[in-house]
């Protein structure tokens, strides 16, 4: 069970204190910013892009052949996958890649699903941006990827590292 954390942000009770005339009354509260739960990211598309910058990983450190990723992305990506692969990606000499933090954002905050584009599996469904950062030994490197989640599975649309 995943529990929230206690808020580190001074209540709208707190006091600040002038050191000349005492406490100042006049205090604002602090507004923290709550997700629009219309926004809120849904844990399979969470878990589909954690999958798909994994999967592009592997096939950059040669763990997996760019033929394994069939359906996560489409044949022009698995070529690129291929080909820098085969030319070395920058940092290979420090190690195995590490996703480090991963982020990912409704691409249309607020709006409906999509109804069937071209290609998709599944019909409809709904595009997510995803950046991620992933270390090589003490360097860090960056991934950012659009991906497509349905009913069906996910699908990685767009995807490039830096």
């Amino acid at each position: 069970m995943v529990r929230p954390l206690l808020s580190t942000e001074p209540g709208s009770d707190s006091r600040r204190h002038d050191r000349a005339n005492g406490p100042v009354t006049d205090t604002v509260p602090v507004a923290v910013p709550v997700p629009d739960p219309e926004d809120a990211v849904p844990v399979p598309a969470r878990r589909a892009a954690h999958a798909l910058v994994i999967m592009a990983l592997e096939v950059v450190d040669r763990k997996r052949t760019p033929r394994n990723t069939r359906g996560a992305f489409p044949p022009h990506l698995i070529e690129m996958l291929g080909t820098v692969a085969r030319g070395g990606v920058p940092g290979r000499a420090l190690g195995v890649a590490r996703i480090y933090r991963l982020h990912i954002h409704p691409a249309d905050p607020g709006g409906a699903d999509s109804s069937g584009a071209p290609g998709s599996p599944g019909g409809g469904g709904r595009d997510y941006e995803v950046c991620a950062t992933y270390a090589r030994g003490p360097r860090l490197f960056a991934v950012a990827a659009r991906i497509r989640v349905t009913d069906t599975g996910a699908t990685c649309t767009a995807l490039r590292l830096v």
